[in-house]
């Protein structure tokens, strides 16, 4: 059995729903990345997964036009 890990980061930009969605539906692409929640009015976005990389997190958040703030 893995291990299932959580982590909590800021994105700011995220602006209506379609930004969560995208925010979502963006870093559920990635490799271990098993759930997504972004949440426009605090600006944070919970991960669930086996496997975590910020630095993967942070170039797919900028990609799509939002700013990776770090790990809340």
């Amino acid at each position: 059995m893995t291990k299932e890990i959580f982590q909590t980061i800021r994105v700011e930009g995220m602006t209506c729903s379609h930004c969560e969605a995208n925010v979502t539906r963006t870093l559920l692409k990635l490799e271990g990345i098993e759930e997504v929640v972004a949440d426009r009015n605090t600006s944070q976005v919970k991960i669930m997964g086996e496997k975590i990389d910020l630095s993967e997190i942070e170039q797919a958040i900028t990609e799509i036009g939002y700013q990776f703030k770090g790990v809340v």
